[in-house]
């Protein structure tokens, strides 16, 4: 049996320069980190010889072509793994809440079926790999920030040249500026999930429909005065992210909170479906008792919601609990996918 541990991730700038539709013309730029919110993938031999995955359903299948999951089915299939194989997984939270779950649990499968071969690979292999998977075979509607962040856990500088070679940098960031961000960073459960790959196809249309989209140097197109165009709001985001970069390495996380809440309010202009009534509502009374900024946490629709608040968090807690909203505190992870347990296999 081989035991592999994932970590989460939690997008804290430039989120969604990644995207092939931006980071393809423009290169992208985003800080993430990674949580001690986990997916656990344990794969072992199995004697009768055919393959059995136990995730949400349980498959029992002679062929991996046969498989349904697509991830395990690709992942298999890359490994050349092909029969007596047992694969299960457990999660820490739900799925389809914002926080890459699914890229996790690809990175962490990956992790284990090569080391169930023998084989000891990279956490860039990882993150290639998966994001190989996920974009070029799985035609997914996604970049490869959270492959990445999965991987290598920490919390980095990742940049995306237009030929979609990544540079992975962690952040100089004091131990006091973590502990105080971990403190002040407060995650909170909506209760409701969403379907991320609707909401970035969205985006990708509005970007394929920009006929007043910029250059390379910020220059505007012929499109609607009034409209900038999607690409100009990514343009934004990648140097909002670039400032929040700046305010972890300087300490300075008043101003990063601040960056939060300007991040957000841009964010929402980009996908109608990136907010709603709803999380609007919880949005603003956040900010009316201490927030200093917020956003939901990936595509957009649901899932989690994180605030960054710097006093009263209890107060804080008690109103958004009232709310419906679970609280749910968290560290920041710096193993990325790791081997947590492992003994003698057949192979």
């Amino acid at each position: 049996m081989i035991v592999t541990r994932t970590p989460l991730r939690l997008s804290l700038g430039g989120g969604g320069t990644d995207l092939p539709f931006y980071a393809d013309k423009f290169g992208g730029s985003m800080i993430t980190a990674s949580i001690n919110k986990y997916i656990y993938i344990m794969v072992g031999d199995r004697l009768q010889g055919d393959i059995k995955l136990n995730y949400s359903q349980t498959e029992i299948i002679d062929s991996v072509q046969a498989i349904k999951h697509p991830l395990m089915r690709e992942a298999l299939k890359l490994t050349g793994i092909s029969k007596s194989i047992e694969i299960h997984s457990m999660a820490d939270l739900p799925s389809g809440t914002g926080l890459g779950s699914s890229f996790a649990f690809l990175v962490g499968l990956l992790n284990a079926l090569y080391y169930y071969k023998g084989e000891i690979i990279s956490r860039y292999k990882m993150a290639e790999d998966a994001s190989h998977i996920t974009m070029d075979i799985l035609k997914e509607p996604c970049g490869k920030q959270d492959q990445y962040a999965s991987a290598f856990g920490s919390i980095n500088h990742l940049k995306i040249s237009p030929n979609g070679k990544v540079t992975v940098t962690p952040i100089n960031i004091t131990q006091e500026t973590i502990t105080r961000l971990e403190k002040n960073l407060m995650l909170f459960y909506t209760g409701f999930t969403r379907a991320t790959n609707e909401i970035l196809s969205e985006q990708k249309k509005e970007a394929e429909k920009d006929k007043g989209c910029e250059d390379k140097k910020g220059k505007k197109g012929k499109g609607k005065k009034e409209d900038k165009g999607i690409y100009s709001y990514y343009h934004e985001i990648k140097k909002i992210g670039e400032e929040s970069k700046k305010c972890l390495e300087n300490g300075d996380l008043k101003r990063f909170g601040e960056w939060m809440n300007i991040h957000w309010e841009l964010k929402k202009s980009i996908a109608k479906s990136m907010s709603n009534s709803k999380i609007d509502e919880w949005y603003a009374l956040a900010m009316a008792n201490g927030a200093l900024g917020g956003k939901i946490i990936g595509a957009g629709g649901g899932g989690f919601m994180v605030f960054y608040v710097d006093k009263n968090h209890d107060n804080f807690k008690g109103i958004m609990e009232k709310q419906g909203l679970v609280y749910v505190p968290f560290k920041f992870d710096f193993d990325g996918s790791r081997i947590i347990y492992q003994e003698n296999v057949m192979r």
